[in-house]
């Protein structure tokens, strides 16, 4: 995978669990539209809409769903 914006795609891919070997399907967002989706999860979760996990909530989850 390559690099975009200094970000090694193929670690990120690894962390949320979406490596497949058909690359040619896979779209990968702009930083822009990246920053974009978090700033409006960010506006929900200030308002009250949605829940987001600290990184150990995260951490204890991925190891839930691997053991």
């Amino acid at each position: 995978m390559k690099k975009i914006g200094g970000v090694n795609m193929n670690a990120i891919a690894h962390l949320t669990g979406k490596v497949t070997k058909d690359k040619k399907e896979e779209r990968y967002c702009s930083v822009y539209e990246s920053l974009e989706e978090s700033l409006k999860e960010v506006k929900l979760h200030r308002e009250g809409k949605i829940h987001l996990d600290t990184w150990d909530e995260y951490l204890k989850k991925k190891k839930q769903n691997k053991g």
